[in-house]
């Protein structure tokens, strides 16, 4: 697993945190992972990393929040103070009190990370030479053959960064994100069995499709993506697992409450469009579609090529390497 230096910290990884699931908020004490310690025989502690962006929602107006915690569950909370740098500590007569207590902080700072922008995704690149070449191709001919309302060279997403995204994720701090890299390499140890024998899974991007009703009112055009040398179904399942993985552990949001993870490449999205420009600011504008039915009738089955899957990458939005990939902050090789 290589890391990036965002990373060097000073604490260990049996410390970092541990979250609640966004789903089974509910479950009992007893499911809960993670520990709480017998200071005598009656008082017990817990400790753990809370970012600093959401210590205001646990303590709340005038420390509402925190005190209703504290009567609701018999125990003392310690919050750090503004630039401290400390864990949150849960003190109560019993485990279950204190495990009572972290679950409604749990609960809080997963409420309030759901509304947060997300930083990070999970990503499987899909942008090795044959697929940018046939990419490069494939745009010059829709520019060139298609002239149809909407399109523009910039709603296409640069060749570099053509992916597959097996979830995204927002991670506030250090600390965060080096959970989020640890949990990637339990993904490896415990999900990469169920491929192994495939390897090296080999996917072509093939084939178009589209997210919306009316291909002519279209604002994400993807490609679609295959198992070439292993059995149908393999890449779905191994997608699903490292989700429903990183969902469990409270860091990945189920964007659109799907069952499955929709695997997709995106070709052209209308939110890339280049933004009109006015006294040296760009101009707010309403998201413009694109009619997409004429790429589908001369294109649909366009052939991108094939890459050989080696890793999966822990990728930063927004933020791109010296390659034209997004930024890595911890990579796993399959």
């Amino acid at each position: 697993m290589t890391v990036d230096v965002s990373l060097h910290l000073t604490l260990s990884i049996s410390s970092v945190p541990c979250y609640m699931p966004y789903q089974n908020l509910q479950e009992n004490d007893d499911n809960t992972d993670y520990e709480v310690q017998m200071i005598d025989s009656d008082r017990y502690c817990t400790t753990f990393h809370v970012s600093k962006h959401y210590l205001g929602n646990i303590i709340g107006k005038k420390g509402a929040i925190k005190m209703r915690i504290q009567r609701d569950t018999k125990t003392d909370i310690q919050i750090p103070r503004m630039g401290e740098n400390k864990d949150v500590v849960i003190y109560g007569p019993s485990a279950s009190s204190v495990k009572a207590a972290r679950r409604k902080i749990n609960m809080i700072v997963i409420s309030a990370r759901m509304r947060q922008r997300y930083t990070h995704f999970i990503s499987l690149p899909m942008n090795n030479a044959e697929i940018v070449k046939n990419f490069e191709k494939f745009k010059e001919l829709v520019l060139q053959d298609c002239q149809s309302r909407g399109l523009h060279e910039s709603i296409f997403i640069r060749a570099s960064k053509l992916h597959i995204t097996v979830g995204v994720m927002c991670l506030m701090d250090n600390e965060e994100r080096l959970l989020a890299s640890k949990y990637l390499a339990d993904v490896k140890e415990h999900f990469m069995p169920m491929i192994r024998s495939h390897l090296p899974l080999k996917l072509r991007l093939k084939g178009l499709s589209y997210m919306n009703d009316d291909p002519k009112e279209m604002h994400v055009l993807y490609g679609c993506v295959q198992e070439d040398d292993a059995p149908k179904g393999v890449l779905q399942d191994m997608i699903d697992a490292i989700a429903k993985f990183f969902l469990k552990k409270g860091l990945m949001a189920n964007e659109f409450g799907r069952d499955n993870v929709k695997i997709h490449v995106t070709l052209l999205n209308s939110s890339y469009r280049e933004r009109k420009i006015e006294n040296d600011k760009p101009i707010k504008q309403k998201r413009e579609s694109f009619d997409g039915s004429e790429i589908l009738k001369k294109f649909i089955d366009y052939d991108f090529g094939v890459m050989e899957i080696n890793n999966i990458h822990l990728s930063q939005m927004n933020t791109l390497a010296p390659d034209g990939f997004y930024q890595s902050t911890c990579v796993i090789s399959l």
